[in-house]
């Protein structure tokens, strides 16, 4: 019933006027900030700026106390965790340390999907809320996943992920321009305004489907007519955003703040964002699963947050002669369905050194998590974070899209079942949602897709690409 009223819904929004559809988003705009930030949001985020100072020793104590609770709660309420627990031995109560947990077995978006029923909690602790927030995801595979996420969940991540933005001088209400994968404007319109406003959440939409060489200039005008100060999105798409700035000599004094997120970041990208737009970006790694959280301090290094998530760094080999380390998270506030031990896929290599910066927490050096390329349309635009394509598409394992030409792409996927003509439809209709209906696609159907050297799928892979 959930998900009918949610397409009913998408489908009245992608048939109204432009004034209507601006209310529509001011309206889900007030919906998602009472959501995420309750009456006790400052309190919760004062206490996350005071863990900030806190020694590892006290973060290593505060962060066990949470683990042990959330796996006797998996032990005694989620089916699946507890018949995994006797498999093993493992009782939860007596853990002292973290590295303990390597007793039990990785998990992952596959089994979390095959496994759904048995991993919801059939019991709730006192206090939390008895609704769940469902949230979606593609993950680095491309494959989706939808999940019931606590709301004390969603909070919290919302508190350690402001605090990140407080050590940058951002403060709650600064007007933001957010570059990402939504459908905010139909894939087949061809004239501006190609943006949203989400008035209550002080939020400027823009559609990454529509930006390109003939659109460019539309975008870059409206941060200079609104001065917006804040630019949040996709390393992708914001980059390329700093290059039209750049190619078409367009400067936006007002901005002061650029924030990445959702897609690794290269030295590269970080470069040209500071030549185009003159601001030096900052990064946050996080994800729908809420199973690790790191972020940029002031002096440009990669902390981990170590009050957010039990993370643990498993290793996967090396390359180019730096080690690699698979991100492997556990979850301490999704009481709903608990992810122990979950294996993100997403590869980093650690710095050899902490941070002199006075916070605490381990140091990544580098994240090689959703690194993408652009797809190209038939009419010179480029689209980032195509993968959002299969989001919602349950019943794809895993899937990369191929473009060798404008117009044209491939999809490579492995299906979770038998493929039928319901599945192709819905695919096909995802496409030509976020890409137009111009796109022309072929599906084939693979056993397995091919990885990097250092065992990375790609979204998407163009020919000539670096």
């Amino acid at each position: 019933m959930f998900r009918a009223v949610a397409m009913d819904l998408a489908a009245l929004y992608a048939h109204s006027p432009v004034w209507a559809q601006h209310v529509m988003c001011s309206i889900e705009g007030l919906r998602l900030r009472r959501q995420r930030f309750s009456a006790d949001f400052d309190d919760r985020l004062a206490h996350a700026r005071i863990r900030s100072t806190w020694t590892m020793a006290q973060l290593q104590s505060f962060r066990i106390a949470r683990l042990r609770a959330m796996l006797v709660h998996a032990q005694r309420n989620v089916p699946y965790w507890r018949d995994v627990f006797r498999a093993h031995g493992f009782e939860p109560a007596r853990l002292q340390h973290g590295d303990e947990l390597a007793e039990l077995p990785l998990c992952d978006k596959d089994l979390v999907v095959r496994e759904s029923e048995g991993l919801r909690a059939t019991a709730l602790p006192h206090g939390v809320s008895r609704e769940p927030v469902l949230v979606h995801t593609s993950g680095t595979t491309g494959a989706g996943l939808s999940m019931p996420m606590s709301l004390e969940a969603l909070r919290e991540q919302w508190a350690v992920c402001w605090r990140y933005r407080l050590w940058h001088g951002l403060r709650p209400g600064t007007w933001c321009a957010t570059l990402g994968g939504r459908v905010i404007v139909r894939a087949d319109e061809t004239e501006p305004p190609f943006w949203r406003f989400n008035w209550p959440g002080r939020q400027v939409l823009l559609s990454g489907h529509h930006f390109g060489p003939s659109t460019a200039r539309h975008y870059l005008q409206l941060l200079q007519q609104h001065e917006i100060p804040w630019v949040h999105g996709y390393p992708s798409m914001v980059s390329a955003l700093a290059d039209a700035a750049a190619e078409l000599d367009v400067r936006l004094p007002a901005l002061r703040f650029v924030t990445l997120a959702s897609e690794s970041v290269s030295e590269r990208q970080r470069e040209r964002i500071v030549a185009g737009l003159g601001v030096r970006p900052r990064e946050h790694y996080a994800q729908t699963e809420s199973v690790a959280n790191i972020s940029e301090c002031p002096r440009g290094r990669l902390h981990v947050d170590e009050d957010h998530a039990h993370v643990e760094f498993v290793p996967h080999g090396s390359e180019g002669g730096r080690t690699l380390y698979r991100v492997v998270g556990t979850s301490l506030d999704n009481w709903h369905q608990p992810l122990l031990r979950y294996d993100l896929g997403d590869l980093v290599t650690l710095a050899a050194h902490g941070c002199d910066c006075g916070l605490p927490g381990r140091v990544v050096e580098e994240i090689d998590g959703r690194r993408e390329d652009l797809v190209e349309l038939g009419d010179g635009r480029k689209v980032g974070r195509a993968g959002e394509i299969f989001k919602k598409l349950d019943f794809i394992r895993e899937a990369q899209i191929r473009q060798r030409h404008a117009g044209e792409i491939t999809i490579a996927l492995v299906s979770r079942g038998p493929w039928t003509e319901a599945h192709d439809a819905k695919l096909r209709a995802s496409v030509a949602e976020r890409l137009g209906h111009a796109m022309r696609v072929t599906i084939t159907q693979v056993e397995r897709l091919p990885r990097t050297a250092a065992g990375k799928l790609r979204h998407v892979v163009r020919e000539g690409s670096d």
